[in-house]
C-alpha cells in the first residue's frame, strides 16, 4: 500500500501543476480546487471565507465505499487524501498558501449529516 500512496502523492504534485497554472491569487486556488472536487462527484454544501480563510464544507460520495473490507473512509480519508498531500506540498512551494486538505468527517450543522471540510489561507 505505501507504494500507492506514495503514487497518488506523486500524481497530486504533478496535476497541480496543471490545476494550479496561472492561478496566482488564492482566490482562483480556491476556484480551482473546488473544480477539482467537483470533478472527482464531490458534493460542496457550503463555502464561506472567514478572516481570509476559505473553507469548502462538503460530502465525500466515496466515504463508504470499501468499509466492510478497509474500514470507514479509506477510499476519501486515506487514499484520496495522498492526492490532496500533493497538493499541499506544491500549493505551500510555489504560491505561499497553506490548504488544509479534507479533514475527517465532523458535525457542522444540526443535522444528521456528517460533512468534511478543506481551509485555504495565505501566510
Amino acid at each position: 500500500m505505501r507504494i500507492i500512496e506514495r503514487l497518488l502523492y506523486w500524481f497530486g504534485f504533478g496535476f497541480a501543476h496543471l490545476l494550479f497554472l496561472r492561478a496566482h491569487s488564492i482566490e482562483a486556488v480556491v476556484r480551482r480546487l473546488r473544480i477539482a472536487y467537483r470533478l472527482v462527484g464531490v458534493r460542496i454544501v457550503e463555502t464561506p471565507t472567514v478572516d481570509g480563510t476559505h473553507r469548502t464544507i462538503f460530502l465525500c460520495p466515496y466515504r463508504n465505499l470499501g468499509a466492510r473490507r478497509w474500514g470507514a473512509k479509506w477510499l476519501c480519508h486515506e487514499k484520496l487524501d495522498r492526492v490532496d498531500d500533493g497538493y499541499v506540498t506544491y500549493l505551500k512551494r510555489r504560491r505561499d498558501i497553506t490548504y488544509l486538505r479534507p479533514q475527517s468527517c465532523a458535525e457542522l450543522s444540526d443535522t444528521d449529516a456528517r460533512y468534511c471540510y478543506s481551509e485555504v489561507r495565505t501566510d
